[in-house]
């Protein structure tokens, strides 16, 4: 990738994260709402990119749990309302 697509990651990832975490602090979103659990894993895997090319250990380390936090909040999610259609 070209360092101008990892540049509009690195922001986007950025924007998506800050957009989720206003959204919930407005209270716009649920912490278990399936889009601010998206928010979160897209703008964690935005920064994640970033921070991969540019070989920043730390931010790898801290976006790589920021996506799986996220994912497992997905993944609750879609178990969560799964089990109640069922029920």
């Amino acid at each position: 990738m070209s360092a101008i697509v990892i540049c509009w990651c690195g922001w986007l990832g950025f924007m998506l994260c800050a957009s989720g975490y206003l959204l919930l602090n407005i209270k716009v979103l649920k912490f278990d709402g399936v889009w601010f659990q998206l928010l979160n894993t897209l703008g964690g895997l935005g920064l994640l990119i970033s921070a991969a090319y540019h070989t920043d250990l730390p931010n790898i380390a801290s976006n790589t749990i920021w996506v799986l936090i996220g994912v497992f909040g997905l993944v609750r999610f879609v178990r969560w309302s799964g089990s109640r259609k069922r029920g």
